[in-house]
């Protein structure tokens, strides 16, 4: 049980479950995550229980039947210690075998899912990194002068500073997540309406809308500098230097060289990166409007708690702020 156990067949049912899975507009990233679950699941069982056959494509549903929670208890124990899984690791396997047995309960294939005696598994989880108006500030101010680049530096700001500041202007005005500001097209530009045509996950089409700076920051860029290296008719809004569509690791090495220019100039901006541009944006929106909904909305969260944390990062700014304020 030490080797890697991820590429073991799935039983029939559990195919069936990610096929369902596709069927239900589950992104390809979710059911890549639940087949590999699940296929470690099954292989634990197969080793370890005695009436279980050698293979997970030989289990049937009435060996299924045969499970307790106590089972799926021990799995996890398995592999918290061999594995040396954490709590955010535990938390989706144990989210992923739920979802099974709930699909199957609901599909009549089952008489009883017991997975509902698990125990909730607690992540102790962090605040999200943000800006701060001051941070931003100094950052907008680096992308537009150029100041505390390096010599080596200048010679590709030159040549992309328009882009760039487009890029990171989106991501902090809008809270796209970074695939989909990497994949947003000229096309689905509409500067008419100040918005993108955006295809979030679970394949939901959604229009997400940008103010007049970040249209000017585009405008500016698809005008002057994205001639420079257009290949063709390639309708990607953002491209790299190749005439490309840009990938998401030259968006995190750009966001990286900024946020290591803003320590220089004594700004804490370890650990920042796309996500935390999407928190920046997220605690911004937050600030000015005091509507979570709103805010849950404009991020695409399905699940309000997800959108909630962003209210903790509220607070500890504001906190911030207070010590700032001196009577003497």
């Amino acid at each position: 049980m030490d080797k890697d156990l991820t590429t073991s067949p799935l039983p029939p049912f559990a195919r069936n479950f990610i096929d369902h899975l596709a069927v239900t507009n589950k992104s390809k990233s979710t059911q890549t995550a639940y087949t590999l679950e699940l296929r470690l699941f099954f292989a634990y069982l197969c080793s370890s229980l005695p009436d279980f056959p050698a293979s997970p494509q030989a289990i049937d549903l009435s060996l299924l039947e045969k499970i307790s929670h106590r089972h799926i208890e021990a799995y996890l124990s398995w592999v918290s210690v061999r594995r040396n899984n954490g709590a955010r690791a535990l938390a989706r396997k144990q989210a992923a075998i739920k979802s099974l047995f709930h699909y199957l309960l609901r599909e009549d294939l089952i008489q009883k899912d017991v997975t509902i005696k698990l125990d909730p598994i607690n992540i102790n989880q962090k605040l999200p990194k943000a800006l701060e108006p001051e941070q931003i500030a100094d950052l907008t101010d680096v992308m537009e002068t150029g100041i505390g680049l390096s010599q080596g530096q200048l010679k590709y700001y030159a040549y992309t500073e328009k882009r760039d500041y487009a890029v990171i202007l989106t991501l902090i005005g809008t809270g796209l997540r970074l695939s989909e500001l990497c994949h947003l097209n000229l096309s689905s530009t509409n500067f008419n309406k100040g918005c993108f045509e955006v295809t979030r996950k679970g394949n939901k089409e959604t229009l997400i809308y940008f103010n007049r700076e970040i249209a000017a920051a585009l405008m500016d860029y698809i005008l002057q500098e994205r001639p420079r290296y257009a290949a063709g008719e390639l309708d990607a809004l953002f491209l790299s230097i190749q005439g490309k569509r840009i990938s998401k690791r030259a968006v995190q090495n750009l966001i990286l060289k900024y946020m290591t220019i803003l320590k220089s100039f004594g700004h804490n901006t370890d650990g920042f990166s796309a996500h935390k541009m999407r928190s920046t944006f997220a605690t911004l929106l937050l600030r000015e409007t005091d509507n979570l909904a709103l805010v849950q909305d404009a991020l695409g969260h399905s699940d309000p708690r997800t959108t909630r944390i962003y209210a903790k990062v509220l607070d500890e700014q504001l906190k911030r702020a207070a010590e700032l304020i001196k009577f003497k």
